[in-house]
């Protein structure tokens, strides 16, 4: 059943119309990677009205694409420009800017490039071997055991991801809360609507996502002016790019150890690039025989977080294909994809939907491999792309934003519903809260619904007594006690040392 669900899959690259899409998601996913500020949530959250128009066969595809070239785009100007087109390549600038500043940035580039798409291809072999892994744990879960995973699930966006553990927390409550709008799932009752029929389906996707993300994106940078950096005066050989090609080749185990950790953390939902990044480019640092050497230029410095940011994303997709728990704030808006097209991945996915599952990884393989050879010959082109006037950015993306947001149902309600979570996205970020953990609890709000009044039905009060549900609260339990716990062993060592 998998090598046939397999080969299903592969035939589907037989068509040129795949290979179109993938281009073009390659390509959004480049610029809007080189732009600081936007990255690939924001490209996804602005395209995602297409899906209304287009297949799965056709979206999916689409949005892998975009997930799978934004880091690598988002290095051209961290190396050229000491500006992170995404988050995730701020490591990469540690040593990358530096190189460039040496005359070497066109090696750096061209390691930056080779290895960040060599890591998403591993990556990509990987989530394939641990397929027939994943399905006996699979067909052992159950409706009651789903409950817990969804809550596994908003638990590692709320506790591991950057900031404060109770105002994560807090967020995802929100989102559950926000998703009991409009009609219950199971009994039909129409709650939280105040009286109006707009709300009766609960709220609109598009314009929630596009408010949370997009919208506080486009305000701060209307709000910094000018250009978003200065023009590009680097000159990138050809030459210079195969020398990286090669340093990559000459670090070989550098490159898969930070690419395993890459795929590895992505694999654990909430915990994201940043920790992957940060976490290959200490191990780079403290593995090397010359240490004091990193953050003066060398190439070991890019290589490390390059490898593990395109990595993860393997990890990541395995885990929402798997589980219907997104592994990133990339992989939330995917499964918002996914919901839009009335599918819903989990176990589901990778039983009854095997050769579409296969195709997503499938196409993160050739996303990888695409975004990886565009850059390596356009990259001194494309950061050109970063110095575009913010007057003239901000209003193209912002007219994008309210056409997506309007264009699905023609709802003028839809963008007073944009406009409000603009704000919100705003306040959240200002004041330190979690955006993907409220879209996380949003999105799945409705699974955790669904699951706990199954669960009850068909086991009671005790629906939880399984193994694999008990195991799910001990995590759970364990994810929320360990910050504390370290505070609280930080606090009695400091007091012993003080005393002593």
């Amino acid at each position: 059943m998998i090598i046939q669900a397999f080969f299903q899959a592969l035939q589907s690259f037989l068509h040129v119309e795949i290979w179109l899409i993938m281009f073009c998601g390659a390509a959004i996913g480049i610029i809007f990677g080189i732009i600081p500020g936007l990255g690939s949530i924001v490209a996804m959250a602005v395209f995602l009205p297409l899906v209304f128009y287009m297949t799965p066969d056709q979206a999916l595809p689409l949005f892998i694409a975009i997930c799978a070239t934004s880091y690598t785009g988002g290095a051209v100007t961290a190396i050229l420009l000491n500006i992170p087109g995404t988050a995730p390549n701020a490591a990469t600038l540690i040593d990358g800017y530096p190189m460039t500043q040496k005359g070497e940035g066109a090696r750096a580039l061209g390691a930056a490039l080779v290895s960040s798409g060599l890591g998403g291809i591993l990556s990509v072999f990987l989530a394939l071997a641990m397929v027939p892994l994943v399905l006996p744990l699979i067909f052992a879960i159950r409706s009651a055991d789903m409950v817990f995973v969804v809550l596994l699930g908003i638990s590692f966006i709320a506790v591991l991801s950057k900031g404060s553990m109770l105002k994560g927390l807090l967020s995802g409550c929100i989102g559950i809360l926000l998703s009991f709008i409009g009609m219950h799932v199971t009994t039909g009752i129409i709650r939280f609507s105040f009286g109006t029929t707009y709300l009766i389906d609960g709220l609109p996707l598009i314009a929630l996502l596009l408010g949370l993300y997009a919208i506080p994106e486009m305000i701060s940078l209307a709000a910094r002016g000018g250009t978003i950096a200065k023009r590009v005066n680097v000159t990138v050989t050809l030459r210079g790019t195969w020398e990286g090609l090669k340093d990559v080749f000459r670090h070989k185990w550098l490159w898969l150890r930070s690419s395993l950790i890459g795929y590895f953390i992505g694999i654990i939902p909430g915990i994201g690039a940043m920790t992957a990044i940060f976490v290959a480019y200490g191990q780079a640092k403290h593995i090397s025989k010359h240490p004091e050497k990193f953050g003066t230029g060398i190439v070991e410095g890019v290589i490390a977080p390059e490898s593990a940011n395109n990595s993860k994303e393997g990890g990541s997709l395995l885990t929402t294909l798997a589980l219907g728990i997104p592994g990133s704030a990339e992989m939330v808006v995917l499964l918002g994809a996914f919901l839009m097209l009335g599918i819903r991945p989990g176990p589901d996915m990778m039983t009854l939907h095997l050769p579409l599952s296969f195709k997503m990884i499938q196409v993160l393989f050739v996303g990888s491999l695409l975004g990886a050879i565009i850059c390596f010959f356009l990259a001194p082109q494309m950061a050109k792309i970063a110095t575009t006037p913010v007057r003239i950015l901000v209003p193209l993306v912002i007219v994008l934003v309210f056409i997506g947001s309007f264009s699905f149902q023609e709802r003028l309600l839809d963008l007073v519903v944009l406009l409000v979570f603009g704000l919100l996205g705003l306040a959240m970020n200002k004041y330190g809260f979690n955006r993907p953990a409220l879209l996380l609890g949003w999105v799945l709000g409705n699974l955790f619904e669904k699951y706990l009044f199954l669960g009850y039905g068909t086991g009671g009060p005790l629906f939880f007594m399984r193994p694999i549900s008990l195991s799910l609260i001990i995590i759970i339990i364990a994810l929320f006690s360990f910050r504390p716990l370290k505070k609280l062993f930080s606090r009695s060592s400091n007091f012993k040392d003080k005393k002593a």
